[in-house]
């Protein structure tokens, strides 16, 4: 079960939203949909391919190197022309053709080899983590959405069921007027409230239908928004320790482990270039053979085989210069880390500060409910033994709703930063999808 799910106990399928045939979404399908359909993740995996290969290129200067070469040549020298004048030469005129194969292994460089390809492995690294960083946004993004899906669902049921408390009360109204029970004054505010309650019913549909809109994005659907979404009505919130928090964002997000690999990565092409000017050994072997049609010559054979040392002592300040700014890159990552870890620390703070806040919300507005709940029934109460009035029971019944409102907003609203704050110390992973 995905973490954010560990916090719900009662899960309550709405059946006033849509007909009973329409599909029921849950968290993990619309997660599923959006890694399966992001062209940033595809973007971020065709990158570490990159980055793969590019270790394969950096591996590849530790290996033999073989090739061979081939040419064609015609030789004239019957005559030799300058300008208008013309020497005879010796009459000749032949054709070549040659063949060379050679091949060399490095046998030690001083370590910048190995350091290209420490660089190389470490860069594929932080591609690495930058794919997770990726996943673990396009997660977070659609648990939101789906957050506000629900709570722009419920919010629909309680318009409609505002709308149909709105018309009962309006016929009762009209009920009691006819037979002279109530004013004129009275109807008027019961038919002012089905109006409202009209105008609320059409803002509640269309922030429903976007907030569906903007999830489908996510998830990359175009097959459109007939569909609803399972609802979160009961839970036990989580208690959340700072300290914790901040170790647990210290040692899991990626983000930190991205700038970690690029500073490794920096390093080793420092070393790298800072062995530039040093020699290079290697072993190299060559064979030639040379067919020619010039008579008394024929075929010409010859190889050779040994080492050599090859020492670029002077190169204008290149290596000197390429030091020098890979000193700076990796001062450049090394502060990013630094700046990188403050943000955490003000993101973990800021998630828990609002789960805090959300937590206290959801309390708040249970206890308005709860509130609300038992002044209806007193109302009712009251009316029923002629102690209250129906404009009195109107008004309980849409506090009521109301009620029923805020706490729905509360609930999606703590959903929405505990997914937050999941982000914040780095637990957010498409393993735990469906389990």
């Amino acid at each position: 079960m995905r973490p954010i799910l560990i916090l719900a106990i009662v899960f309550i399928i709405s059946y006033c939203v849509y007909a009973e045939e329409a599909p029921i979404l849950t968290l993990d399908d619309c997660v599923k949909a959006a890694l399966a359909n992001n062209p940033k993740l595809r973007q971020m995996a065709s990158k570490v391919d990159v980055d793969k290969a590019n270790v394969g290129i950096a591996k590849s200067g530790y290996l033999p190197q073989a090739s061979t070469t081939g040419g064609y040549a015609h030789y004239d020298t019957s005559k030799i022309s300058f300008g208008s004048f013309a020497v005879s030469g010796i009459d000749k005129r032949y054709n070549v053709i040659s063949e060379n194969t050679g091949a060399s292994q490095l046998i030690w460089d001083f370590g910048q080899t190995l350091n290209r390809i420490k660089a190389a492995k470490e860069t594929l690294s932080a591609a690495q983590y930058e794919f997770l960083e990726t996943q673990e946004n396009t997660i977070l993004n659609a648990e939101k959405s789906y957050f506000n899906v629900m709570r722009t669902q419920l919010l629909l049921k309680a318009a409609k069921d505002k709308l149909e408390m709105t018309k009962t009360l309006l016929g009762r109204a009209e009920g009691f007027y006819e037979v002279g029970y109530q004013q004129p004054y009275d109807v008027t505010k019961a038919e002012l409230s089905v109006a409202n309650a009209n105008l609320e019913l059409v803002t509640a549909n269309k922030d429903f239908e976007l907030a569906k809109v903007s999830l489908n994005n996510i998830m990359g659907n175009n097959a459109g928004t007939d569909y609803r979404v399972i609802e979160i009505s009961e839970f036990h919130p989580a208690e959340i320790n700072i300290e914790a928090a901040l170790k647990a964002a210290t040692t899991n997000r990626v983000e930190l482990s991205k700038l970690q690999a690029q500073a490794r990565a920096a390093q080793a092409d420092l070393e790298a270039k800072k062995k530039g000017n040093w020699p290079t050994v290697s072993f190299g072997a060559n064979n030639q053979i040379s067919d020619t049609d010039t008579p008394g010559v024929g075929n010409v054979r010859s190889w050779n085989a040994g080492a050599q040392v090859s020492w670029p002592w002077f190169d204008g300040f290149k290596t000197k210069s390429e030091i020098e700014a890979a000193q700076a890159s990796l001062k450049m990552v090394q502060l990013g880390i630094e700046d990188q870890t403050l943000m955490i620390a003000l993101e973990v703070q800021n998630a828990v500060l609002a789960l805090g806040e959300a937590k206290e919300r959801i309390n708040a507005t249970q206890k308005l409910l709860q509130e609300s709940s038992e002044n209806l029934e007193i109302s009712k109460a009251r009316h029923e033994e002629g102690l209250g009035s129906l404009i009195e029971v109107a008004d309980a019944e849409t506090n009521e709703v109301s009620a029923k409102q805020t706490h729905a907003s509360a609930i999606a609203g703590y959903l929405s930063a505990f997914a937050d704050y999941q982000k914040s110390i780095g637990v957010i992973s498409p393993h735990s999808v469906g389990k």
